[in-house]
């Protein structure tokens, strides 16, 4: 009878780490899209559609993506500047910065006002009349990148087009002349193409674990006494019995000619064993060995 219950237990806890895995979101960053527009610089809109598409993305439940102002922070202080079109080679290497599985850069290529209108002067006591129109085109080109392999898994292109009229009879009057002409063709645009995204394959190891763009499998959350809680469970594939090393980041190094980020000073501070998995992103360890273990401590295969 234990026998048959410990069987069970066995079969729910796998099938519970599989269903976990297969809930895995891949991990992404979107950088500013370039604007690559030449007349209407003063729109920020590639701005404006990173923060558009972050949105959508997490809307879609498909992906975990880095907020915009903290993939900004993150990139301040990696010393990273990154927008537009990067190659693959820029791409992987930004990957494991940011600890991201795929980045996500785009370039808006056209963004064009149209004005059109017609006006008759008053004459004879009638009143003058100004009739006019605005059309404004816009179209992105988005790709994702695998920042392991720096293969491009997925690119799409989206065009949008949005107009407003108005009329002025004496000077008064009005129409739907939209000041929010920009969002109102932009987003469309993003809409498509975020979308179109959900739709690739993008595999992902989960949250840390082995197969992490990072390098990194997870960071310590608490130490309480001489238990150790990890901020990686079985959405990472950990299992009880696994072994990492803890590290503590110091202080980061740069190419003295370049200014280039190299890395950062990082500190062996001992060695923890994973003793229960008690979540999709939690798990507690028993210190092996070393001490002064803090929360955010890098854990390593």
């Amino acid at each position: 009878m234990k026998k048959n219950l410990a069987v069970a237990l066995g079969l729910l806890a796998a099938v519970a780490s599989s269903a976990a895995a297969a809930a895995a979101k891949p991990r992404v960053a979107v950088i500013e899209f370039k604007d690559k527009t030449s007349h209407y610089s003063w729109y920020r809109a590639g701005e404006a559609a990173q923060d558009m598409f972050v949105t959508e993305l997490v809307k879609s439940g498909k992906y975990r993506v880095i907020e915009r102002e903290q993939l900004a922070a993150i990139m301040q202080e990696k010393g990273l500047s990154l927008s537009g079109d990067i190659d693959p080679k820029t791409a992987v290497k930004a990957g494991k910065l940011l600890g991201v599985e795929y980045l996500v850069t785009g370039a808006l290529t056209e963004l064009g006002v149209a004005d059109r209108g017609a006006r008759v002067p008053g004459v004879f006591g009638m009143p003058s009349v100004r009739v006019g129109s605005q059309k404004m085109d816009a179209s992105i080109d988005a790709r994702m990148i695998n920042t392991t392999t720096g293969e491009i898994v997925w690119a799409d292109t989206a065009k949008e087009t949005t107009s407003d009229a108005s009329v002025y009879v004496a000077g008064a009057g009005g129409g739907v002349e939209d000041k929010r002409k920009l969002d109102r063709v932009l987003r469309p645009v993003v809409v498509k193409l975020a979308a179109s995204m959900s739709q690739a394959s993008a595999p992902t190891s989960g949250l840390g674990g082995a197969g992490d763009a990072s390098g990194i499998a997870g960071k310590i959350a608490k130490v309480e006494g001489g238990s150790v809680f990890l901020n990686v469970g079985a959405e990472a594939g950990i299992k009880e019995g696994d072994a990492f090393d803890v590290y503590r980041v110091g202080n980061v190094i740069k190419d003295p000619d370049t200014g280039e980020v190299l890395g950062s000073d990082e500190t062996k501070v001992g060695r923890v064993k994973v003793t229960k998995v008690m979540g999709a992103r939690l798990s507690t360890a028993s210190i092996v060995s070393g001490s002064g273990f803090k929360s955010g401590d890098m854990i390593k295969n």
